[in-house]
């Protein structure tokens, strides 16, 4: 069951089947190491993103498009510990994309959002103003572009921000 406010309508429900599982690395490649399920459950604007529920009222995953993301992914990449890609949201740029962004590494994550009070945000983190699309694919612009990132007791970044290379630095939470 997935429950929201599809197109602003209140108190939704969208009941549906699991109709297929996909192990890390086979589905999404702006997120390979997410375990995903494939619902049959209707997903629209507003309730894309909430929880998927089982029968017992157990969430199992967060929705997104018909592919939910299994709690135990979510457990194993952002529970054990705090995490600093917890507070991002953006997209993986590597081939063609990274060439078309001048990224000077195999890859880099466009960051789109960051939230606020987080330990990127303290650290000076930039998310986008605004969306191009390439090809049908929506793609956030003007933020900064993660490199690499360097964790510990105080944690470094290499961004490219506005066409330069700069260094972010902060302490563990």
């Amino acid at each position: 069951m997935v429950v929201g406010a599809p197109y602003g309508l209140a108190y939704s429900m969208s009941v549906g089947w699991i109709s297929a599982r996909w192990a890390p690395n086979t589905i999404f490649p702006d997120m390979p190491l997410a375990e995903f399920f494939q619902t049959t459950a209707t997903i629209n604007t507003g309730n894309s993103g909430g929880p998927l529920f089982n029968m017992l009222g157990e969430v199992v995953g967060s929705e997104g498009l018909g592919f939910v993301v299994t709690t135990r992914s979510a457990r194993a990449l952002l529970v054990p510990r705090k995490v600093f890609w917890g507070a991002l949201q953006g997209m993986l740029l590597t081939g063609r994309l990274a060439t078309i962004f001048n990224v000077p590494a195999p890859a880099g994550f466009l960051v789109k959002t960051v939230a606020r009070d987080s330990m990127a945000s303290n650290m000076g983190l930039q998310g986008s103003d605004g969306v191009v699309t390439i090809q049908g694919r929506e793609i956030p612009v003007g933020g900064d572009t993660l490199v690499s990132v360097a964790p510990g007791a105080s944690f470094s970044m290499k961004v490219l921000r506005a066409g330069k290379l700069i260094e972010l630095t902060g302490k563990s939470q």
